[in-house]
């Protein structure tokens, strides 16, 4: 596989969204039920906005209330086919005829805790507004964001430089820093499909993931946390792609309940064998990297589970792993991980390694790359173009439909 030289440039975050009102938050997501939905937080409004659908005035409603250190955010689900969306005026993206340029991006928030600080203030080590900014330049079709969201934990430490004045904690201001923010040129370019990482878990920013991203309606007062939500399909040109939520799926062990669970969900959707799929899900089913001297190999339950259980032509798309990676398996399904699109990097090796014992299983190869970044596909072409964050192109990799086990060529 041959990738080109990785770029970067160093700059300075400006902070100065933190010092003017910052307009409403206002977005369009692809949800469940081929429907969009558009969302608007309350920042400077009492009441939700009316929504031009198609020329129409529309009411929105209070999808969830204001609380305390969160406020309240509006929806109005439309149809998928919806060809005008306007806020006051202003346009919001809406799905084209045939969708057929996808964005991905995963794992994009700066991390703050106690064992890690990231310099969420200098642009080359939190890349996430220019990376956004250059996913938007690429004029996507719809984006695809594969789950963890809000990495401010703790505090920045005191005389830190690199994060100061930075919010942190399962707030919004944590994930206005996080995503909202950042996300603007996002939120105006095209549509998002949000997944859910184990970020946005029940013991950590679920407040933040059912109020204003999940794909299903706001859980009712009293009502306990969704470990898992139901997985739903986008269907995108011909490709099913399958939004599934592995955020509470451990990675080195797994239960019969939960393998059951998994089973269970993904029958439900009672998927064609002979269709074409992407399944998107935060926790990657497959992974190869060494750190120190113990191997991790992806996530168990989905391998015991999904084993034999989709069709053939089925390319797994995930995050988690904070770096770029490809898979191809001998006899399992592929694997892209697209991970490192803002969150502090894991290191790996520059290395294109063949044959390669993952466990029980074997890769044809593996590629794996540091360095932040995103990816391009296009639903036509089966293809996957890699990006650093300044939108320099450092490779691809096309899926091939045409044997007995898809396949992945890259150069």
């Amino acid at each position: 596989m041959r990738f080109f030289k990785f770029v970067t440039g160093v700059s300075l975050l400006s902070l100065s969204f933190l010092g003017y009102a910052q307009p409403n938050p206002q977005w369009v997501q692809m949800v469940a039920n081929d429907q969009l939905s558009v969302r608007v937080v309350l920042l400077n409004d009492d009441q939700c906005p009316k929504v031009s659908i198609n020329d129409i005035p529309t009411a929105m409603q209070l999808r969830a209330p204001k609380a305390v250190n969160f406020p309240a955010v509006c929806e109005l689900l439309v149809s998928r086919d919806t060809r005008s969306i306007k806020i006051q005026q202003q346009a919001l993206p809406t799905l084209p005829n045939e969708v057929n340029r996808i964005a991905i991006l995963g794992d994009t928030g700066c991390r703050i805790n106690k064992a890690k600080v990231q310099a969420c203030n200098d642009a080359k080590a939190w890349p996430l507004y220019p990376l956004n900014a250059n996913i938007a330049s690429q004029s996507p079709d719809i984006i695809l964001h594969v789950g963890d969201y809000l990495y401010r934990k703790t505090p920045c430490p005191v005389g830190d430089k690199g994060c100061q004045g930075s919010p942190s904690g399962y707030n919004w201001g944590a994930w206005n820093a996080d995503w909202f923010a950042p996300a603007n040129s996002l939120f105006q370019s095209s549509v998002i499909a949000f997944s859910r990482g184990n970020h946005e878990g029940c013991d950590r920013a679920k407040n933040g993931w059912f109020r204003y991203l999940s794909p299903w309606e706001y859980p009712e007062t009293g009502q306990p946390c969704a470990e898992m939500e139901k997985p739903y399909i986008l269907k995108l040109k011909g490709v099913n792609y399958i939004m599934f939520d592995s955020n509470y799926g451990q990675d080195d062990h797994t239960s019969d309940a939960q393998l059951a669970l998994y089973k269970e969900s993904i029958a439900q959707l009672k998927i064609d064998k002979n269709s074409t799929n992407i399944f998107l899900t935060h926790r990657p089913m497959w992974t190869y990297n060494k750190v120190k001297s113990k191997y991790y190999y992806g996530n168990l339950t989905q391998q015991i589970a999904f084993k034999d259980l989709l069709p053939n032509h089925t390319l797994f798309v995930a995050g988690h792993a904070h770096y770029l990676e490809v898979l191809d398996m001998q006899t399992d399904y592929d694997q892209l991980i697209i991970g490192n699109s803002g969150t502090a990097l894991v290191k790996v090796d520059n290395v294109m390694k063949r044959n390669v014992d993952i466990g029980k299983h074997k890769a044809n190869f593996v590629y794996s790359r540091s360095g932040f970044g995103y990816g391009i596909s296009t639903n036509a072409g089966k293809t996957f173009r890699f990006y650093n964050q300044d939108g320099h192109n450092i490779g691809e990799c096309i899926w091939l439909l045409n044997k007995q086990n898809s396949s992945l060529i890259c150069q």
